[in-house]
């Protein structure tokens, strides 16, 4: 098994987003159990070993040098509160898209209705705007999660198309970099 040292990535008022340590596998794994955090993400909670396989080999251990679903902790005390971050957008033949970039933002129930989701993504907007110059970063929301869906309008994001499935469905939002206008 082959973890990260726990590098601080990224920080903002409140937050600090780091490489994942093995110290944060519980948290991780009570999150992926938690009903209420996988309801739109999934649809199920794991169980307690496919939890712990997406945390070793899941998005969480970075891909070309950063790019990852960091652990987000709160900078007075360190305590894991989800995880947020950047990750490659793939085309439909599953190639990278240069320039894009997907974001995620996974708070822990407990941590719902404080405003991390809002800052996570600000902080990951510009970090990805700024220091990594891409064009577009996208999100994708089920079309249930209204919650989730005004923190992205919020941070500026537009609906780009509607993705209906199965027995889910799914809003695709897109957020374009102002200097490549």
């Amino acid at each position: 098994m082959k973890l990260n040292t726990g590098k601080i990535i990224l920080e903002s008022e409140r937050l600090l987003f780091r490489l994942h340590t093995l110290d944060d596998m519980d948290d991780f794994c009570a999150m992926e159990q938690d009903p209420e955090v996988r309801r739109y993400v999934g649809g199920k909670p794991r169980t307690r070993v496919e939890a712990e396989d997406r945390f070793i080999n899941g998005p969480m251990q970075p891909h070309d040098g950063f790019w990852a679903m960091w652990a987000t902790t709160l900078k007075s005390n360190n305590q894991y509160v989800g995880r947020c971050g950047l990750y490659p957008h793939y085309n439909e033949a599953g190639e990278i898209i240069e320039g894009d970039a997907s974001m995620g933002l996974y708070i822990a129930h407990q941590h719902w209705r404080k405003g991390y989701a809002t800052e996570a993504g600000l902080a990951l907007i510009r970090f990805g705007f700024n220091d990594h110059h891409l064009k577009r970063i996208v999100t994708t929301i089920d079309i249930e999660n209204a919650v989730s869906v005004h923190v992205i309008e919020k941070l500026g994001f537009t609906l780009a198309q509607t993705e209906h499935g199965g027995h889910r469905s799914f809003y695709h939002y897109l957020l374009a970099n102002p200097a490549y206008s």
